[in-house]
């Protein structure tokens, strides 16, 4: 769904382009999206929904080469992410349907159990970020090369790249390494109904860069921004890094407990915006609906109600004023006819 809003969003940029306002606040959402999802998917301990943070910063990184009017470097870095990003949700479903939980804090200990899977993981945390010579990299380098005149821009896709790393990296420790979980202790492989799906796509997403090659969208050795190779590179290395200090090695102290409880919980909820929505759209809906509740019922039905109760009062009392007689009738006509002819002249 997400994706398909953001091809559609590729498909209007020529209408975005008529207004540089809308451009400008297109790229400036799309970086706060990227670098705030990232941080938000390394808080998250359903597997689905780290997955799902770790989209949204991708997608952020799309929309601001929509707002630079890159709609080219867009669609590759979809495609690219796309294989990726598929490649890792199929291996984490498998694990979802071994052990019947998305807890991160329930599973460990599933890569000699599920070899496959995890070398699907592997793959896919591996072709989700700038690693030689697999497909991100390569649309992540053709993004930096669109945007390395502008040195704040570039910042945001390597603090997206190294923050990914780092949230991958976690992710496969926290499910294939460590000692096994209650859950996860006589996890099998998944059935050859899913295992051929992933493994097949796991070749393809290793041929991404020939695909490349094949549609030349690969740089030149002449043409190749060496700067940018070496930047990106560098970001994996720390990210993974990182990664690998807290979460592949022993520790005696849980890593979670290295920050604040505050920062983890504020990244956990994702900064807040549900209560912020509650506080804010929420509560500005129900205050409305209460304001117009009760002028509905005090002003619009108090109004009805007194035209009726007035048409009551005013037939009750001109029920006396009938006598039958059709010469008061007449009279009663005549002097109205001539108060409103009075009325009229008076007025002009």
């Amino acid at each position: 769904m997400v994706a398909s809003g953001a091809y559609v969003l590729i498909k209007l940029e020529p209408v975005l382009a008529m207004s540089p306002v809308a451009l400008t606040t297109l790229m400036v959402l799309g970086a706060m999206t990227a670098i705030g999802a990232s941080l938000v998917a390394i808080a998250q301990i359903d597997i689905k929904r780290t997955l799902s943070h770790s989209t949204s910063a991708f997608l952020g990184l799309v929309f601001l080469a929509v707002g630079a009017q890159q709609s080219e470097l867009a669609l590759l870095f979809l495609f690219t992410h796309a294989i990726a990003k598929a490649l890792l949700f199929m291996s984490i479903g498998s694990v979802i349907l071994t052990t019947s939980t998305q807890d991160l804090t329930e599973l460990g200990g599933l890569g000699s159990r599920m070899p496959a899977t995890s070398a699907a993981f592997i793959v896919g945390a591996a072709s989700s970020i700038a690693l030689l010579p697999l497909g991100c990299f390569w649309s992540m380098l053709s993004w930096a090369d669109g945007f390395w005149d502008s040195i704040g821009w570039v910042s945001v896709l390597l603090i997206v790249n190294g923050l990914t790393a780092f949230n991958l990296v976690r992710v496969f420790g926290l499910v294939f390494t460590g000692s096994p979980q209650p859950k996860t202790r006589r996890a099998p492989e998944v059935p050859w109904l899913m295992a051929v799906p992933m493994v097949s796509l796991t070749i393809t997403a290793l041929l991404v860069p020939l695909m490349l090659a094949q549609w030349h969208l690969l740089p030149t050795a002449e043409t190749l921004n060496y700067s940018a190779v070496g930047s990106l590179l560098t970001s994996s290395v720390v990210g993974f890094g990182l990664g690998a200090l807290l979460y592949l090695r022993p520790r005696s102290t849980r890593p979670d407990t290295l920050i604040g409880k505050s920062i983890r919980d504020t990244l956990a909820y994702d900064f807040w915006i549900e209560r912020l929505y509650r506080l804010s759209v929420v509560l500005g809906v129900v205050q409305g609906a209460r304001l117009m509740a009760w002028f509905d019922r005090y002003i619009v039905d108090g109004l009805v109600n007194f035209v009726g109760v007035a048409s009551i009062f005013s037939g009750e009392s001109l029920k006396y004023t009938i006598s039958g007689r059709t010469g008061q009738y007449l009279l009663t006509v005549f002097t109205g006819l001539i108060l409103t002819f009075a009325a009229l002249q008076w007025s002009f």
